[in-house]
């Protein structure tokens, strides 16, 4: 793994500078590489792992971690007993090591047989804890089923954020007046993987439709029901809260709403988000620009209109949905 360091850094690494763990300690290295050789989905209490590093690390330190990621562990499996064994193993993973440490009934018993440990741990979910305990990610590289990540000491942490683990979670997004809030939907990500926006955004950008390119935090039957909007079903909550209506601007995170020009930003916080957005309402392509048109247009319609605008836009809505097929990106 040295010239995967040293590819990384740009330096040429010796085995002299860099300082083997087999988990971390409490104590304090000068090296200024670290390198935990114990896989992550080995190491009980991950989180507070992650903090104790965090505590005892400086900015300058260069920290290697490696995990067995869920992808690696069914190509892993599958391999090494078939694909018939591994479909069994992964229902079996989901149930036992996914959904019943989740439970409060059953969260004793399976973290007493566990050990705590992450046996089973997607990509997005160990990237994504590593950034909410205040660690910016480097660089990383697949070798086989695991998934070797540099990481050093990052300036903004994120436990001011509680993450998530339920089928309902909230995200932070602007709303009118420039308000942050919380919009509910339901989970098609990895559990922490909310913390890895501004990462995707930064090693993939946008995609066509507007979203971000290649994004692993997706889960498979994630993008199904995205493709339905299903997991836009529990936003009507925040429209009962009065945070948002049924037709209007999407309420979008702070990344996306600061990268907009400054007009259309100091424009488009007069208007409370809503849950249709005028893109698929008003038939324009899901590509970044035309979703920014699409909401140009609508903020004119509704200033001109201001109380039919919704509501013709929302009888569109319908008819492009069930005549035209529009369906989520």
């Amino acid at each position: 793994m040295l010239e995967f360091i040293s590819r990384v850094t740009g330096k040429t690494i010796k085995d002299t500078e860099v300082e083997y763990l087999s988990s971390h300690s409490n104590s304090k290295t000068n090296k200024n590489i670290l390198c935990i050789q114990t896989s992550c989905n080995n190491i009980s209490d991950f989180q507070i792992f992650l903090g104790d590093l965090h505590n005892n690390t400086n900015n300058e330190q260069i920290i290697l971690l490696n995990f067995e990621t869920l992808k690696g562990r069914i190509r892993r499996i599958e391999k090494e007993s078939g694909k018939t064994i591994a479909k069994l193993r992964v229902s079996f993973d989901f149930l036992f090591l996914r959904v019943l440490p989740r439970l409060f009934l059953f969260q004793f018993l399976m973290n007493k047989l566990t050990r705590k440990r992450l046996i089973v741990l997607s990509k997005a979910e160990g990237l994504g804890r590593m950034v909410y305990a205040g660690f910016e990610i480097i660089e990383i590289c697949s070798i086989g089923p695991k998934l070797f990540v540099l990481i050093k000491k990052s300036k903004s942490e994120k436990k001011h954020i509680k993450p998530s683990y339920g089928p309902i979670f909230k995200m932070e997004r602007i709303g009118k007046n420039g308000k942050l809030f919380g919009v509910y939907k339901l989970r098609t990500m990895h559990p922490y993987a909310e913390f890895l926006h501004e990462y995707i955004l930064k090693i993939n950008g946008y995609s066509d439709s507007g979203k971000p390119d290649k994004d692993f935090r997706v889960t498979n039957w994630g993008k199904y029901i995205r493709r339905y909007w299903i997991d836009e079903l529990p936003q009507l909550f925040n429209v009962l809260k009065g945070e948002m209506k049924l037709v209007g601007i999407r309420p979008v995170s702070k990344v996306y709403f600061n990268e907009l020009d400054e007009n259309i930003k100091t424009k488009r916080i007069k208007f409370k988000p809503g849950c249709i957005p005028p893109y698929i309402a008003l038939n324009y392509s899901t590509n970044k620009d035309d979703v920014i048109a699409a909401e140009i247009e609508y903020m004119r319609m509704k200033e001109e209109k201001p109380y039919t605008t919704d509501i013709k836009l929302f009888f569109k809505t319908i008819f492009n949905i069930i005549f035209k097929k529009r369906r989520s990106a």
